[in-house]
């Protein structure tokens, strides 16, 4: 035991002694350490806190903003519902205009189905039996626009200066036989290698007789053969001669005498050109119509046995087969269409034909 104790005694003496101010360094450092780890706890506390906050904030704006959403699409629909819904007005309401009249007596409505309901029981409306008109057919009326253009055109056609008579030509200018016997010989010299190459003299052109022989007559009468009495005609152009309309040829021929008081001797002579250039493409195209005589062995043209009746069907024909390969024959087409159009709606004004030429716009 003693020398137990005495270990100890000289354990405690050889162990050094640490100072007083070591001693109270290390006691604040341990306190220091306590606060920086409390501190930090605290830290992390807030820390936390402000995590929880800020999932809170941001959940309260995701519900805010879909509730917001909900309430949109609700007052959508909310108007929508207002929009499809319908106000009906009553019959003591004085809001708005009564528009409708009753044709039947003077009292008036806010709608139409109102003044419906009111004429059946008031006044016995069937809408079976008096249905609302729908107007003309369209078809109706683009035929009577059209008449109706054609018309103006036709009525003021020799109001344009080229085609109009000048006051400067006198009686020695006037539009007699012998200036029509110098128009036709001028036009059978210019065409006779396209069109005269069979005829050697512009008197064996049966026109050109027809023509001298009846210009100075104060009342020409048409012949008397027709073409009902043809016994060369085909079964269409018999159909379209129903009203006994006179020949081709005579018809020509009133044309040139009517209009050559009308207009200037110049565009009288684009007539006349005009008028044997049509009746020879007639004369080609029809030519299958027209039957030989084998007795005689002569064969008649189809303008001097055929009404005008197909006329206006072979304008088309005229200008691209007969007129356009031969560069119209030096007239000008512009001024060719209008007149093609007046003599056609001429043969409709006398009855020669059933129908007119009109130009179709392209709108």
């Amino acid at each position: 035991m003693e020398d137990n104790l005495k270990h100890q005694e000289d354990t405690l003496q050889n162990k050094p002694i640490e100072p007083i101010e070591n001693q109270e360094n290390s006691q604040q450092n341990n306190e220091s350490s306590n606060l920086n780890n409390e501190e930090r706890d605290r830290e992390e506390q807030n820390e936390s806190q402000n995590e929880k906050e800020q999932n809170k904030e941001t959940s309260n704006d995701l519900n805010n903003s879909t509730n917001k959403e909900k309430e949109k699409e609700n007052m959508n629909s909310t108007s929508n519902n207002e929009k499809g819904k319908r106000h009906r007005r009553g019959k003591n309401e004085t809001s708005g205009e009564r528009n409708y009249k009753c044709p039947d007596c003077d009292k008036c409505y806010l709608s139409g189905p109102a003044l419906v309901i009111h004429r059946k029981t008031k006044h016995g409306y069937n809408t079976e039996t008096e249905k609302k008109s729908r107007g003309r057919p369209k078809k109706a009326e683009q035929q009577e626009n059209s008449y109706h253009n054609a018309q103006i055109k036709y009525n003021t056609f020799l109001n344009d200066e080229r085609r109009k008579k000048k006051p400067d030509e006198g009686e020695d200018k006037e539009i007699n036989l012998d200036l029509i016997k110098d128009n036709l010989n001028n036009i059978f010299r210019q065409c006779k290698n396209y069109i005269f190459s069979n005829i050697n003299d512009v008197e064996d052109y049966p026109f050109y007789q027809l023509v001298i022989d009846n210009w100075d007559k104060n009342n020409y009468e048409f012949p008397s053969q027709c073409l009902s009495d043809n016994t060369n005609k085909s079964d269409s152009d018999q159909a379209g001669n129903m009203y006994n309309s006179p020949p081709l040829d005579p018809i020509f021929f009133m044309y040139l005498k009517e209009f050559s008081t009308k207009t200037n001797n110049n565009y009288f002579w684009f007539i006349n050109k005009f008028i044997v250039l049509f009746r020879e493409c007639i004369n080609s195209l029809k030519k299958q119509n027209v039957k030989e005589d084998f007795k005689t062995g002569t064969k008649t043209e189809y303008s001097q046995l055929f009404s005008a009746e197909a006329i206006p069907e072979s304008c088309n024909d005229f200008f691209l087969e007969f007129m356009q390969p031969k560069n119209y024959f030096g007239l000008d087409e512009n001024e060719l269409i209008e007149l093609t159009q007046n003599f056609c709606f001429w043969l409709y004004k006398k009855q020669y034909t059933h129908s007119y030429l009109t130009l179709l716009d392209n709108k």
